[in-house]
């Protein structure tokens, strides 16, 4: 599983609320909701010359919530395909807010944490019954994977949404350099979450 410590296995899914809620009211969410929402996720860093200039993520929502979330933005009419104007109030209503939040990507550059900027490529369609989430996360400034390791994870700090990396789909690298780049996945215990009782996953980079 993508999460270490006493919280470490997925738990049945209560009655959650709605993801697009979620996000729209994150700074009002309690700090002892346990996950509510579950997205497995996969990376393809963006390399220039050895450098981490950006984090494409592709986020796979669980469908409980991709049923709430598609009756929120079309109502009762069925959806199996999304239409621009389905993408359009999903980036509005359900993700623009994400950018308060970093979108949940945390990278390290040494001890130094590296900021991120904004998404400006959003997409989404369904797939297996599933919403996907697809954009880019720009990194402020390029983080140097040649002089020392660089620290990417995903994970939400208040652990309502429980995020994973996606069984099967390691990280991938393009761009300038990215032969020479390798990933190793661990357990970031220098980050725990939900009171200390769970570290979430993160994955160390040389180039």
């Amino acid at each position: 599983m993508g999460w270490r410590g006493a919280a470490s296995h997925r738990r049945p899914r209560p009655a959650a609320l709605a993801f697009a809620a979620l996000f729209l009211s994150l700074a009002a969410r309690s700090a002892l909701a346990h996950p509510h929402v579950w997205i497995d996720y996969q990376l393809t860093l963006k390399v220039d010359r050895g450098r981490i200039v950006a984090v494409h993520e592709e986020w796979s929502i669980d469908e409980y919530e991709t049923t709430l979330i598609l009756r929120d933005i079309a109502g009762d009419r069925p959806v199996t395909a999304l239409t621009p104007a389905d993408v359009a109030a999903l980036e509005k209503n359900a993700f623009s807010n994400l950018q308060n939040y970093g979108y949940f990507t945390h990278v390290t550059a040494g001890a130094a944490t590296v900021a991120v900027g904004k998404v400006n490529d959003f997409a989404a369609h369904l797939a297996a019954g599933k919403l996907i989430y697809d954009f880019t996360v720009p990194l402020a400034a390029a983080a140097d994977a040649k002089s020392a390791p660089v620290n990417v994870g995903i994970w939400d700090e208040t652990y309502y949404v429980d995020v994973e990396p996606a069984a099967g789909k390691p990280i991938r690298f393009e761009g300038d350099g990215a032969a020479a780049c390798k990933a190793t996945t661990y357990s970031d215990q220098a980050h725990p979450i939900y009171f200390g009782s769970v570290f979430p996953t993160a994955m160390r980079v040389t180039c």
